[in-house]
C-alpha cells in the first residue's frame, strides 16, 4: 500500500488493515481494537457482518492484492496472452495457535491424480514449511514444494515480497487450487488463472464455529468448489470478496490511513522488492516506526515528501542553526476520523481476466 502512493516504506497507519480473506468481520476471532479507529476491511461483506456484531468505524478499501495487480500492470500482462503450465496448490494451512488436522500425503496423491501429468508446485504456509515432517509429505511425492515468505511478528521480520512471490507463481502457472475457498483461490481468480477447489478440506484445531467451519463457503458458494471452476463465476466472486470495486486511488489511501503528514501528494512507486531475497526488515522497521510522522531524515527531500519547516528555512539561508542541541522530536498522535460509513470509490474495475 505503501508503494502504491510512492513510499519505499509505509509509515505508521491509523488503523487496523485486514490480514486475509474470512467469512467473519475481516478479522481474527476476539480481536480487540481500540476505540475509534478505523477498521479497513476489504468487502462490503465484511463491514456488514462486523456493524451486526455491534462494531462501527468500517472503511471499506479492497484488498492489497488488488493494489498490487495496478502496480505490476496486470491487465497489460494479460493482453500479452502469456504462456502458462501446471498447477500450483494451496493446502489449507494453521497458524502458531492452530494446526491443521488431515493426510498431508493423502491430499498431495489426490492433486496427482486428478491434475495429471503437468508440472505441479505446492506452496505451503510458513508454518506448515518450517515443519519437517509436514514438508517431508510433500517433497516424498515428486512434487515441486515452495513457501512465499515468512510472517513478521511485530513489524519485525516482515517479507515485504510475499505478495509479490505470489503473484509470479500465479502468472508462470495455469491453475490454482486449494482444499478450501482462501485468498489464494480468489487471487489466482483475479490474476487470470483457472482454480479449483476439491479434496480434504482438513480440519483445524479447535476452530470457531463462528466462522462455519470447511461446511460454510460450500453452502455459499457450490459452484466455487469443483475442479474447474467457470472462469466467469470464479472472477465474479473473487471481484466480490476481495472488494475490487471499493479500490482507491491514491489520494485517499493516503488520507484515510493518515499518512497526509508524511506526502502531500502522490509520488511515482519506487522499485518493487527483489523476489530472490528474504529480507530481515528489523532495522528498516525500526525506521518506519522512527519516522512514522516525518520524511527519512537519510534521504534528500522529495517533492510530495513532507519536511520540517524549521529545517527548510534553514537551508534557504532565512534561519541559523540553534546554537545548543536540541530534543528530539515526539511525533503527537493526529486525530482519528469517526466516520463510520466504509470508504467508496468510483475506480474502474479491472477487466475479466483473459483465458
Amino acid at each position: 500500500m505503501a508503494r502504491y502512493v510512492g513510499l519505499e516504506e509505509p509509515p505508521r497507519m491509523w488503523g487496523y488493515l485486514q490480514h486475509g480473506w474470512n467469512m467473519h468481520d475481516g478479522f481474527a476471532v476476539g480481536t480487540v481494537f481500540a476505540p475509534r479507529y478505523p477498521k479497513f476491511v476489504w468487502s462490503q461483506a465484511c463491514a456488514r457482518r462486523g456493524w451486526a456484531d455491534g462494531l462501527r468505524d468500517y472503511v471499506t478499501v479492497g484488498a492489497p492484492w488488488l493494489y498490487l495487480l495496478e502496480l505490476e500492470k496486470q491487465r497489460e500482462w494479460l493482453a500479452n496472452a502469456p504462456e502458462r503450465t501446471g498447477t500450483i496448490v494451496y493446502p489449507f494451512h494453521g497458524w502458531e495457535g492452530q494446526q491443521v488436522v488431515g493426510s498431508h500425503t493423502e491430499y498431495v496423491e489426490e492433486i496427482k491424480a486428478a491434475e495429471g501429468d503437468v508440472p505441479i508446485t505446492v506452496c505451503l504456509h510458513w508454518n506448515e514449511y518450517d515443519n519437517p515432517e509436514v514438508r517431508r509429505e510433500y517433497e516424498e511425492a515428486g512434487v515441486r514444494v515452495i513457501t512465499h515468505g515468512q510472517r513478521g511478528y511485530l513489524w519485525q521480520d516482515t517479507d515485504v515480497a510475499f505478495l509479490y512471490r505470489q503473484l509470479a507463481e500465479m502468472r508462470r502457472h495455469k491453475r490454482v487450487v486449494s482444499n478450501r475457498m482462501s485468498s489464494a483461490v480468489l487471487y489466482g481468480a483475479t490474476a487470470g488463472n483457472e482454480v479449483g477447489v476439491y479434496g480434504d478440506p482438513m480440519e483445524l484445531e479447535s476452530d470457531h464455529a463462528i466462522l462455519g467451519g470447511a461446511s460454510k463457503p460450500r453452502r455459499m458458494w457450490p459452484q466455487m468448489h469443483q475442479f474447474s471452476v467457470p472462469r466467469d463465476y470464479a472472477y465474479t466472486v473473487a471481484a466480490d470478496e476481495l472488494g475490487l470495486d471499493h479500490v482507491l486511488p491514491e489520494t485517499e489511501i493516503i488520507d484515510v490511513f493518515g499518512w497526509g503528514d508524511v506526502l502531500t501528494h502522490p509520488l511515482p512507486p519506487p522499485p518493487a522488492p527483489p523476489l530472490e531475497e528474504k529480507h530481515s526488515n528489523r532495522a528498516a522497521s525500526r525506521r518506519a516506526r522512527s519516522n512514522a510522522h516525518r520524511a527519512p531524515v537519510d534521504a534528500e527531500p522529495t517533492a510530495g515528501l513532507v519536511i520540517d519547516v524549521d529545517e527548510q528555512i534553514a537551508d534557504d539561508g532565512l534561519a541559523e542553526a540553534p546554537a545548543a542541541e536540541t530534543p528530539a522530536e515526539t511525533a503527537e498522535q493526529p486525530e482519528v476520523s469517526a466516520a463510520t460509513e466504509p470508504a467508496r470509490t468510483d475506480a474502474e474495475p479491472l477487466p475479466p481476466p483473459v483465458a
